[in-house]
């Protein structure tokens, strides 16, 4: 049998959480059934990182990068770019990931009458002014999947979108690769001595608001309630100026330089994990965040915002806590708390979030999307 060509189109293949569960399940699709090639639409000149390029190519699997800016001035070129990827490439069945590219993607299938089919993919909340652009364009859909049960509800209850068209997959987690300390000399290395070590692994972007960590840090010590042995530790990629500028003017203020400690995209992430006693997400708005995913897979309970927590992937007590989104005195507060616990607490946690990680194995996410996808190309 001939392989079904799929086209994967994301907004960037940059370090973040929606570019690697989707690039997990390309180089993981059953290459008897599907034929994958994979476009990305942003790139360097939109201050994203090309992070997940190389692997993919390793992986035997044709990139095509646009580097297209989200401008007025750049957007009819941007979707003739992806019109001719799709035309040379002739796909019976195009995945689009994230806001951008599913914009494209389902005016291009306007455009071309119809003839593919269409799967567009939501990777993260949406507010009420992107639920009324579903609303508008999920009918040139031929599916749509989200990550996230509360994402679901609202495109099902807010954006009109039948049952028969909506599914929900949750993310995938390599678990055993988590699960595996592969430096176990990190945390001695970068912070002898300390006896609590909080983890953020999150790009240096507005949704992950890595500055609200700081300034929350930046109030226990000018109240005199952060003890001198605990670090934090935010490792990401810098996509946004302003954000890096909003942690940079935070560390300053609090003069945090000797505890708040900022290190670039790491390909060992687990390390990261192992490192550290606890992590952090302070997001302002989420689907199923895999760096949480991660954190539990390494044994390590997360201390999240009621955002970064929507999809309800840490029950509070088992596998980690949750404070008010965008509250420096919320997020201080549950720092103060988890910081006081003595570590055979945080050990004892390690049970629960392990299960919970399982929960999300890999395997599992691929094998849905591969029978969705064999669902959709019989339907035709």
């Amino acid at each position: 049998m001939t392989p079904h060509r799929i086209l994967v189109c994301l907004d960037s293949l940059a370090a973040g959480g929606a570019e690697r569960q989707t690039v997990e399940l390309v180089k993981r699709l059953d290459r008897s059934l599907f034929l994958p090639r994979v476009v990305s639409l942003h790139g360097p000149r939109m201050n994203q990182s090309r992070h997940f390029v190389g692997e993919l190519r390793a992986s035997g699997i044709e990139v095509e990068e646009l580097d297209r800016r989200w401008v007025p001035t750049e957007l009819t070129s941007s979707l003739l770019a992806l019109r001719r990827c799709i035309r040379s490439f002739r796909p019976v069945l195009v995945h689009s990931v994230s806001h951008h590219c599913n914009h494209l993607t389902r005016f291009v299938r306007f455009l071309s009458g119809q003839r593919f089919r269409l799967l567009t993919a939501i990777r993260t909340e949406y507010d009420a002014r992107q639920l009324r652009n579903e609303r508008l364009e999920q009918r040139f859909s031929t599916f749509v999947v989200c990550n996230s049960p509360s994402m679901a509800a609202k495109l099902h209850a807010s954006a009109g979108l039948s049952e028969a068209r909506l599914r929900y997959i949750p993310n995938g987690l390599d678990v055993a690769h988590f699960g595996k300390n592969p430096d176990p000399s990190l945390r001695s290395s970068i912070a002898p001595g300390k006896r609590h070590v909080a983890l953020m692994l999150a790009r240096i972007t507005e949704q992950k608001s890595p500055d609200i960590l700081a300034r929350a840090v930046g109030e226990l010590r000018i109240q005199k309630r952060l003890a001198a042995d605990c670090d934090f530790w935010i490792v990401g990629e810098r996509e946004s100026e302003e954000v890096q500028g909003k942690l940079d003017r935070a560390i300053r203020e609090f003069q945090l330089e000797d505890c708040v400690r900022q290190f670039p995209a790491t390909t060992q992430p687990a390390a990261f994990l192992h490192a550290a006693n606890f992590s952090v997400l302070a997001s302002l708005w989420e689907g199923t965040p895999n760096s949480v995913l991660e954190s539990l897979a390494a044994g390590k309970p997360a201390l999240v915002s009621e955002a970064a927590n929507a999809s309800g992937l840490i029950r509070p007590g088992e596998q980690g806590w949750s404070v008010a989104t965008g509250g420096v005195s919320a997020l201080a507060a549950g720092l103060e708390s988890v910081l006081a616990l003595p570590e055979a607490n945080l050990s004892a946690m390690r049970p629960s979030c392990e299960a919970r990680a399982a929960e999300f194995d890999l395997p599992t996410m691929v094998s849905r999307y591969q029978t969705l996808y064999l669902d959709l190309l019989s339907s035709r």
